[in-house]
């Protein structure tokens, strides 16, 4: 090496290339989970099909949030959501009119653009949920 020459170190060290394969696939891929992205917000009646807004069909009318869901029976917080494929699954948190509170996991689970299956923590509750237009 002549005298002008300058060592530089080597900054990047490759301890597991099969790691660092892994880790490129997922950035190329970041892009892919937008076009599978479930997007759950909107207005939508259960167990029946929505008709107009829904708000001729109170009682069955489910409002979904980015951070809350409503419905007849009280007000849920959505307190961290993971998305897994077609199924979403959150950790919610319910106030009940009557004053009771209650932690539960929820999987909303995407039929077609319009109806998602809806599944309680270990199946206590099942719902289909029909999304309203407008």
């Amino acid at each position: 090496m002549p005298k002008s020459a300058v060592k530089i170190p080597r900054i990047i060290k490759v301890v597991n290339p099969r790691a660092m394969v892994r880790a490129a696939a997922m950035i190329a891929c970041t892009t892919c989970a937008f076009a599978d992205d479930v997007t759950i917000e909107g207005t939508y009646t259960q167990n029946e099909l929505c008709r107009g807004n829904g708000s001729q069909q109170e009682p069955l009318r489910v409002q979904m949030g980015a951070s809350e869901i409503s419905y007849a029976g009280g007000t849920c917080s959505i307190d961290s959501r993971q998305q897994s494929g077609p199924s979403l699954t959150m950790q919610v948190t319910c106030k009940f009119k009557s004053g009771a509170v209650l932690g539960s996991v929820v999987t909303f689970t995407r039929r077609d653009d319009n109806t998602y299956d809806m599944t309680q923590q270990d199946g206590t509750y099942k719902a289909v949920l029909h999304r309203c237009q407008g």
